[in-house]
């Protein structure tokens, strides 16, 4: 933490878990060597709750109005991945290949606040 008394700016960081989902639909069409048109589709969904990390930047200084102070802060945050497995793909007219879903959850959070001190 650093500053003037007045306003300082600090660096924070930890722990962050969270539930990820990821869903979506996959579709294959094409023809085979006869001609015969195929059409693949693929649903998939996955859900967990992962753990990661946080780190953050933040700014607070004090108002005019005595015990009240004002804050911004910027917070990065990664939970890790998420897999779909394999699957099999395949329909009535057509089968083959594994859809395999790899997904990297991240995000940014900016927020304002108002904080009162009680003495």
């Amino acid at each position: 933490m650093w500053g003037n008394g007045n306003v300082f700016s600090y660096v924070t960081g930890g722990l962050a878990y969270g539930k990820v989902d990821i869903e979506g639909t996959n579709t294959v069409s094409g023809t085979v060597p006869d001609s015969t048109p195929f059409s693949i589709t693929h649903s998939f969904g996955h859900s967990n709750v992962n753990t990661g990390w946080t780190l953050g930047y933040g700014t607070e200084g004090r108002l005019a109005t005595p015990g009240w102070t004002w804050k911004v802060e910027s917070l990065y945050m990664d939970f890790g991945h998420l897999n779909d497995p394999d699957e099999e793909v395949s329909s009535n007219n057509a089968s083959g290949g594994q859809i395999h879903t790899h997904t990297h959850f991240t995000d940014w959070i900016l927020r304002g606040g108002l904080n009162y001190q009680f003495h």
